[in-house]
């Protein structure tokens, strides 16, 4: 339980992401869902304010 009391970073460091251009929805469920930057599902996400942003994680420190 100690685990899960904070945020772990998992997809946000994967290269999906980073790399690859997709965005990566969680929903209250657990669901996970994978949209290309180019699609209009993103933009709704993107646009849509009652959804938290969180950006993927560097791969190394600065």
């Amino acid at each position: 339980i100690k685990f899960f009391s904070k945020g772990q970073p998992c997809l946000r460091t994967s290269p999906l992401s980073k790399r690859y251009g997709f965005g990566i929805h969680h929903d209250s469920e657990g669901k996970v869902a994978l949209f290309p930057v180019e699609s209009k599902d993103y933009q709704t996400f993107l646009n849509d304010d009652s959804i938290t942003k969180v950006k993927a994680m560097r791969s190394k420190r600065k």
